[in-house]
């Protein structure tokens, strides 16, 4: 008998021992976060395009989750860049245009999550103000843009020093800067996509057994158009749709080029292969730094985000670069791999303003009813995406400055009004995607009839009612988000 209350002491010693015990931290996972900067949507494999090459961005995508129709707030750098940081629209966290600073009080991810265990880094271009300087969260700031410093020309990027080091002298006299141009014309040791591949290496080995949140973001395959792998790919690997060679009914006016179609369907096909030799440059980079993952063990712990700034036109309809809403400007890659998730292609459409709210979620962290996206881990699960997508499109507060963005067939007084004109967007699940503008110039396309965005509708009387309610669904979004765009009466 005694000896039985001898065990029964003995059991309840243990159990309070191993009550008293503090439990063991979940791990938080890593996470790093890779951004490119005009890549469009259909730039490897997973999105359809087999002929570029890109075999790490091929493999992320076969063992990850592909959104499949992914856009972006806005087809231009900074407002974009601002969303992907902070999970609100332009018009609310402040950086409605280029070259604003991004306010204080505009929390990016690491701020939202506010853990002192992890150590977090931003690597290359951030475009958001104080170029140079860690903050908004980032404790650790590695710059890779000479660009964007305003006034003060004293001060140099990380990669400028670097270029430096290894015996490269300035070429703009002026500033004593070295411009994208140089950059461009560098063997890839010494591209700035080299260099923050090198510095990402560097600062994964540097963290230890802390969570960390890294951003890399790369400046290619941003123009100019120009690189080591210009000749990588062969133009006949560059297939172009009939939308290269005319522009959608209501649209700005057409010069007649078409005497000049096939040589200037062969520069066209020649920009390609460059565009996608800088791609391929990238992708160079994201296969070294997630092999890097895997050597320090810590690939199986580790959210990996790859998504673009914007996209771009590449001379479709005549236009070079972006702040457009047709898909190859609006529509970016978005893959991700998460620990425990298995791979998946989300086909419903969805928009970066979810990017914040779904690593918050996948992070352990509540997210905030001030961000104005939703979470996407039930898509990532299989579960169908309900909500449409909203995007914006505020004009340049120097426009005139932007008149470069006019193609050469566009009559200037069209263009002037279409870079003055401000456009809400919203693209639904089932295809359909009004532009409606400030002026004259709203679309309204049946992207499933109409994927190349060659016939508005939105002068057809078949479609007043379609239109109306979409207009409905933009001006409740516009209450919901405090957006205070005025349009004409409906």
């Amino acid at each position: 008998m005694k000896s039985n209350h001898l065990i029964f002491f003995c059991i309840l010693i243990q159990l309070v021992f191993y009550a008293c015990e503090k439990p063991e931290k979940v791990k938080q996972p890593n996470l790093l976060f890779i951004l490119t900067d005009e890549q469009r949507f259909d730039t490897s494999a997973p999105y359809g395009n087999h002929n570029i090459i890109t075999p790490n961005l091929n493999k992320l995508g076969e063992n990850g989750i592909v959104f499949k129709n992914a856009y972006v707030t806005q087809a231009v750098c900074s407002p974009s860049r601002a969303s992907i940081l902070t999970g609100l629209y332009p018009h609310t966290n402040g950086v409605f245009t280029n070259n604003i600073d991004l306010p204080e009080n505009a929390k990016t991810l690491p701020e939202l999550v506010n853990d002192t265990d992890y150590k977090t880094a931003y690597i290359g271009k951030w475009h958001l103000g104080k170029e140079l300087d860690a903050w908004h969260g980032f404790q650790t700031r590695i710059s890779s843009e000479d660009g964007y410093t305003g006034e003060d020309t004293t001060r140099f990027s990380d990669y400028h020093h670097w270029l430096v080091e290894n015996g490269y002298s300035p070429d703009n006299e002026k500033t004593k800067s070295f411009s994208r141009n140089f950059a461009s014309e560098l063997p890839f040791e010494f591209s700035k996509t080299k260099f923050i591949e090198n510095k990402a290496i560097q600062y994964l080995d540097s963290v230890g057994e802390n969570p960390f949140m890294l951003y890399l973001s790369f400046l290619e395959p941003h123009s100019p158009n120009n690189g080591p792998f210009n000749d990588l790919h062969d133009t006949s690997m560059v297939e172009l749709d009939s939308s290269y060679f005319q522009t959608p009914s209501n649209e700005l006016p057409l010069r007649d080029f078409m005497e000049n179609r096939y040589r200037y369907k062969e520069g066209v096909k020649k920009e390609f292969a460059k565009y996608w030799g800088l791609v391929h440059q990238v992708d160079k980079s994201v296969g070294a730094v997630l092999d890097k993952l895997k050597t320090l063990g810590i690939d199986d712990n580790t959210i990996v985000v790859f998504t673009s700034e914007h996209g771009k036109m590449l001379m479709k309809y005549g236009f070079t670069g972006k702040v457009r809403m047709n898909e190859e400007a609006a529509r970016i890659p978005w893959m991700m791999k998460v620990p425990n998730f298995e791979s998946r292609i989300v086909e419903g459409r969805v928009g970066h303003i979810d990017l914040v709210p779904t690593l918050l979620d996948l992070m352990g962290q509540e997210v905030p009813q001030a961000l104005q996206g939703k979470s996407l881990v039930h898509a990532m699960k299989g579960e169908p995406v309900n909500h449409p997508v909203f995007l914006e499109w505020t004009p340049f507060i120097q426009w005139d400055k932007m008149l470069r963005f006019c193609p050469d067939w566009a009559e200037k007084e069209d263009c002037v009004q279409a870079l003055k004109t401000h456009i809400r967007t919203i693209v639904t699940q089932d295809g359909w995607k009004l532009n409606w503008s400030t002026s004259d110039k709203s679309q309204l396309f049946n992207l499933n009839n109409d994927p190349l965005e060659l016939n508005n509708l939105y002068g057809d009387k078949e479609y007043e009612g379609k239109i109306e309610g979409l207009k409905e669904l933009i001006k409740k979004w516009q209450e919901e988000t405090s957006d205070t765009l005025q349009f004409l009466p409906l």
